[in-house]
């Protein structure tokens, strides 16, 4: 139910006196905001039940008119304008910043009246009743094992089987993950120290782990081209999609 208000300079909804504001068609100054609260609270009473929705636009509009009412008379700037020497006129004006604020509140009650007009059509569905009775007779009517032989009954069988031994496996298998700390002077001198110990070539991948991550590969690849780079090492490749060799420079 619409909160109606009647003022010496309007009779009419609270959206369209907020409307006639944000117009300017009506001064800020000449909206006695405290009569307005007050005669809110009575038609509330007079309501006997509480809208939360209803309370929650009067209180967030109320609020507005509240603030832009005191900074009119207390010849405050706008926020806007706040710690500047020279405020901006346009931006002083209430029912500038009130148009603002409006804006901003429309499209979230435009939401909420769109939300509510689609719950009042949802209210007006009503799914049909099941009929318990003729499912029954229905599915009585279907023989299930229609067209499956003991072939069919063998192969089901073992697909089963074979499923529950793949879900236990998966249970089975525990992998431990690691946080590995991968980084390419890290991975350079690695490279170096593998190097002196063989005192001779590597291939690339004797220089990863068993089951490497795709950060490991790519950071050890760096670090190659870097130390080849530098002139401590070079790569070999006796032909195509052959191991990568690396040779350790003297």
């Amino acid at each position: 139910m619409a909160y109606w208000v009647e003022l010496d300079v309007f009779q009419g909804p609270l959206d369209l006196l907020l409307y006639l504001l944000k117009e300017q068609e009506i001064e800020v100054r000449d909206i006695p905001v405290a009569e307005v609260t007050a005669r809110y609270w009575e038609f509330l009473r007079h309501l006997g039940e509480t809208d939360a929705e209803a309370m929650e636009e009067f209180l967030l509009l109320g609020a507005e008119l509240l603030a832009l009412k005191a900074r009119l008379l207390l010849n405050l700037p706008s926020e806007g304008a706040a710690g500047e020497e020279e405020p901006d006129e346009e931006a002083s004006r209430p029912e500038e910043e009130l148009a603002r604020r409006m804006e901003e509140y429309r499209p979230f009650k435009k939401a909420a009246e769109v939300l509510a007009l689609l719950a009042g059509r949802a209210s007006l569905s009503y799914g049909r009743p099941l009929e318990a009775e003729a499912v029954v007779a229905a599915l009585a009517r279907v023989d299930p094992l229609e067209g499956v032989t003991l072939v069919h009954l063998q192969r089901a069988y073992r697909g089963v089987l074979l499923r529950l031994e793949e879900d236990r496996e998966a249970r089975e298998r525990v992998h431990t993950v690691k946080r590995l700390s991968i980084t390419l002077r890290g991975q350079q001198r690695i490279i170096l120290r593998c190097l002196y110990q063989v005192k001779g070539k590597l291939t690339f991948r004797s220089l990863l782990r068993p089951q490497p991550s795709r950060l490991e590969v790519a950071t050890t690849l760096v670090a190659l081209l870097e130390l080849v780079r530098r002139g401590r090492v070079y790569l070999y490749q006796p032909q195509a999609f052959a191991e990568i060799e690396v040779w350790r420079k003297e």
